[in-house]
């Protein structure tokens, strides 16, 4: 029995370690983004969602903010300056007039005002990467589809108000915006990946500036919520969050330390969930089988980590699904003509389609190119499966059917042995089977052939 995330126990030392680690964000930021995050009641796809669906509303400035906010850098520097120099006159001549005219008071006020006005300035330049991180907000929040930003973007806002991307409360509200986005793209609960998260969270990622270390930073802080939330969903995360980050996921995700699960629980969550997503990709796998699309299905497979051995398990699977719709399909079809000696020519269509299926799968599966393509190509076969005991019945009746249609004519030739002899190893019935069902159907047709 495998083990899931629902076996795995906080590690005792999560907590302290949460604060402790150099792979965390600082307490402040952790506060402010899990804060943010615990005060959503919802979810959403961030590739659907509006600005504010993921990142809350605008934010309003407040004291000296707004008239920082209406100045350029060029002009609040020219302000500064005014200011200080226009405190430092004032501060010489309240020197002259109250110190007796004395040169000495005169400077001494003027270096009293001076510096109280210098000291106000730089207040007010002090709030500037503040201003400057609330209308990084507002501009991210207020994009109807925040997963179209663009580096140029973030940078032309850090360029209006003078300030770095690195500034403290600039990458602060970068980290929240990036923890907000990623937390609003993993489905919650039972809900299954869509397979455009990975492509999503790094596209937001890079138009954010963040480097790997501050985003994996904001992954654990997320991971401390949907652990409590909701370990599904925290499989989840685990998956798109190891995607996201690569090789690199070894040595900046420490889930293992912080959560306490292991090895193998990793494994799982890694591999169910690249089951899931790499099923919604065969579904793209018809009966008209595209060799591109075989290309881009090995791709996917790469990139979702998902092992050989598993990848052809489900090939085979969907294909066998495949078949089976014929086959279900051919049966309708004659169980709702019974008694008719004539065998209906959509049944025939229906068994002929899965012939050509099958030998697709065949001839792709010895392809001198194969390793480029899907895992799992080759011949299929209804047999071994846990309920072909229970068609065996109904798959007799169809071949029977076809053998009828193929040996009408009263001819068994090669061609016709070698289709019969392919559609009894699809249906996986004994050689001995199969043999008596066509010398039943021959000495019939034979009788019925006029002297």
């Amino acid at each position: 029995m495998e083990l899931s995330l629902v076996s795995a126990k906080a590690s005792p030392r999560a907590a302290t370690a949460a604060a402790a680690s150099p792979l965390l964000p600082s307490p402040t930021r952790g506060r402010v983004a899990s804060a943010r995050l615990g005060g959503r009641g919802f979810r959403c796809v961030a590739a659907a969602a509006k600005g504010e669906d993921v990142f809350g509303g605008r934010k309003e400035l407040s004291g000296v903010q707004p008239l920082v906010e209406a100045l350029p850098p060029v002009a609040r520097a020219a302000l500064e300056l005014a200011v200080v120099a226009a405190a430092a006159t004032a501060g010489y001549t309240l020197g002259t007039r109250y110190g007796g005219g004395s040169r000495t008071a005169s400077v001494a006020g003027a270096a009293v005002l001076g510096a109280a006005g210098l000291a106000g300035a730089a207040a007010v330049n002090s709030v500037v990467p503040e201003v400057a991180a609330v209308g990084l907000h507002n501009y991210v929040a207020g994009r109807d589809d925040p997963t179209e930003l663009e580096a140029a973007e973030v940078e032309a806002i850090a360029s209006k108000y003078g300030v770095s991307t690195q500034d403290a409360a600039f990458k602060s509200e970068l980290c929240d915006l990036y923890a907000s986005f990623v937390y609003s793209v993993i489905p919650p609960g039972h809900r299954d990946l869509k397979g455009n998260e990975v492509e999503a969270i790094i596209k937001f990622k890079r138009a954010l500036g963040l480097d790997d270390v501050d985003a994996a930073n904001m992954h654990m802080v997320i991971g401390r919520r949907l652990y409590k939330e909701s370990l599904d969903a925290f499989q989840k995360l685990i998956f798109v969050s190891n995607l996201v980050f690569g090789d690199a996921s070894e040595f900046i995700l420490p889930w293992k330390h912080l959560f306490g699960i292991t090895d193998y629980q990793i494994d799982i969550a890694m591999r169910e969930n690249a089951k899931s997503l790499y099923a919604l990709e065969l579904k793209s796998i018809g009966r008209g089988i595209n060799i591109g699309t075989l290309i881009d299905i090995r791709r996917v497979q790469l990139a979702y980590k998902l092992f050989d051995e598993i990848a052809a398990d489900m090939f085979r699977e969907h294909a066998k699904n495949l078949i089976q719709e014929n086959i279900s399909s051919a049966l309708s079809i004659l169980k709702s003509n019974p008694g008719s000696t004539n065998i209906p020519e959509q049944v025939i269509d229906e068994v002929n389609t899965i012939l050509a299926f099958n030998s697709s799968l065949t001839v792709l599966g010895k392809f001198p190119d194969g390793d480029r393509f899907a895992r799992g190509l080759g011949p299929v076969s209804l047999a071994g499966d846990f309920d072909h005991d229970r068609m065996v019945g109904d798959l007799k009746i169809l071949y029977a059917a076809y053998a009828t249609a193929v040996l009408s004519d009263g001819n068994l030739d090669d061609e016709k042995l070698v289709r019969l002899s392919e559609l009894r190893n699809i249906f996986g019935l004994g050689k001995r089977e199969a043999e008596a069902i066509i010398e039943g159907v021959a000495s019939n047709v034979k009788s019925q052939v006029p002297a």
